[in-house]
């Protein structure tokens, strides 16, 4: 159904240190990656030809961007940023113009658009918890999906339907799966140190 990788400490890397959110992320026609450089003195957002002809620079401003997504048209990108103080959720045009901010709650990070486009799936600290949220994609009131312990890592399944999490509720760090709407949560994994679920392509649920 999907991949998880375990967790060999329980330790958080900080924003600008945390690989995950540095990672590149492939556009939906498989052309282009949008990843977080900092060869210019700062953590912005890049677009990189997957032939590695044309690299363009997206963000500038002096808080640190990082964890891109694509729009599943290839459209739009949303990212996590701290240019206002706090890390929050943004998107833009492909190009980089038009950017907006989403999310105006506490610390949010992760950012992952649904696969049908409507929605953005992000993770926020609420009560010195991280809770799993969805907010329309053109803005608006977000959807808290979790409550007990700290929810991270939300990955859409392939249709849209279900989305898996990390979470701690049971203690250690296992995967779960919900209903895209926060129904029906099923643990996945047992024991703890798990941690960045992903759904195969071909697979929805089961």
């Amino acid at each position: 159904m999907f991949e998880a990788c375990p967790r060999h400490s329980p330790v958080r890397a900080p924003l600008k240190m945390n690989l995950k959110r540095l990672a590149p992320s492939i556009s939906p026609d498989g052309r282009r990656l949008a990843l977080t450089l900092t060869k210019d003195g700062n953590a912005e957002i890049y677009v990189l030809d997957v032939g590695g002809r044309s690299l363009r620079r997206l963000t500038y401003n002096l808080g640190i961007d990082t964890a891109p997504s694509w729009s599943p048209n290839g459209r739009q990108i949303v990212f996590e940023s701290d240019r206002g103080g706090v890390a929050q959720i943004f998107a833009m045009d492909a190009e980089g113009a038009n950017v907006r901010q989403l999310a105006f709650g506490g610390e949010a990070h992760s950012p992952a658009w649904s696969p049908q486009g409507d929605r953005i799936a992000y993770v926020e600290r609420m009560g010195g918890r991280f809770q799993i949220v969805t907010i329309p994609a053109d803005g608006g009131g977000g959807t808290v999906l979790t409550s007990t312990g700290d929810n991270e890592d939300p990955s859409w399944s392939p249709d849209g339907l279900h989305i898996a999490f990390s979470s701690t509720r049971g203690g250690g760090s296992d995967i779960y799966t919900m209903d895209w709407d926060g129904g029906n949560i099923r643990q996945v994994t047992r024991g703890g140190g798990y941690v960045s679920p992903t759904w195969s392509p071909k697979l929805g649920s089961r």
